[in-house]
């Protein structure tokens, strides 16, 4: 059920990084003369779109941890929504090594969500690179 329940989350989070990233191309400015407004603009756009999806995975997690059908965290845990936003910010970002630990099937979960992560991230530096290098060709243009 946790590996499941991980999965469907990751795609949930491919999809909306997909249309994420649309939404971003579509705030940014024409390339013709404002390449570091496009280049700021991706950037800004992103770390958005990274911070809501964390913020997301929080509410997840807080479901998920209110039924405790799927486990229960523990160690630095206190409960609050801090707590949860951090433990899904530092599984997003990084394999999840924090002061708060998983117990039961949430460990799933999380490491479903670092893959998930890992992929929306990279995913992300893929495509700012593609408007850096637009960039840089239309301003060597000029």
């Amino acid at each position: 059920m946790a590996l499941l329940t991980g999965f469907l989350l990751v795609a949930l989070l491919g999809i909306g990084h997909h249309f994420g990233i649309l939404c971003v191309r579509h705030c940014m400015p024409p390339m013709k003369r404002q390449t570091h407004r496009c280049i700021l603009t991706a950037f800004f756009g992103l770390l958005f779109l990274h911070t809501l999806e964390i913020g997301l995975w929080a509410l997840a997690y807080s479901v998920m941890l209110d039924g405790a059908w799927f486990g229960t965290l523990g160690g630095a845990y206190t409960g609050s929504w801090e707590d949860l936003f951090y433990f899904s910010g530092m599984n997003f970002v990084t394999l999840g090594f924090t002061q708060i630990t998983t117990d039961g099937p949430v460990r799933i979960i999380s490491m479903m969500q670092s893959l998930g992560g890992f992929m929306v991230l990279t995913w992300s530096a893929t495509y700012i690179y593609s408007v850096w290098q637009d960039a840089v060709k239309h301003r060597e243009q000029e």
